[in-house]
């Protein structure tokens, strides 16, 4: 079992009322306990995602270089090796 800490909190009233609504009276703890954790879970999650897109973004730009670079030898090479339509039967 997970270790537990003592914490005092100062709540809006409308959250505590939604809680009251949500969880049973010895439940209060437990439910804000999950809140807590799923809020920060979501926090990380949304800052990876942030981060990955970004790298995304930042590989595309690079890569969309990369191609233009060496378009003019893909092109040589797809004439040289790739047989025009019209000879195809």
């Amino acid at each position: 079992m997970p270790a537990k800490e003592n914490v005092t909190l100062t709540l809006p009233s409308e959250v505590m009322d939604a809680v009251r609504e949500e969880a049973s009276p010895r439940g209060y703890s437990r439910f804000i306990a999950e809140a807590v954790a799923y809020y920060v879970t979501h926090r990380h999650r949304q800052a990876l995602r942030e981060r990955l897109i970004a790298g995304y973004r930042r590989a595309a730009e690079r890569d969309r270089e990369t191609a233009e670079e060496w378009r003019s030898a893909e092109e040589e090479a797809w004439q040289e090796y790739v047989a025009p339509v019209e000879d195809q039967p």
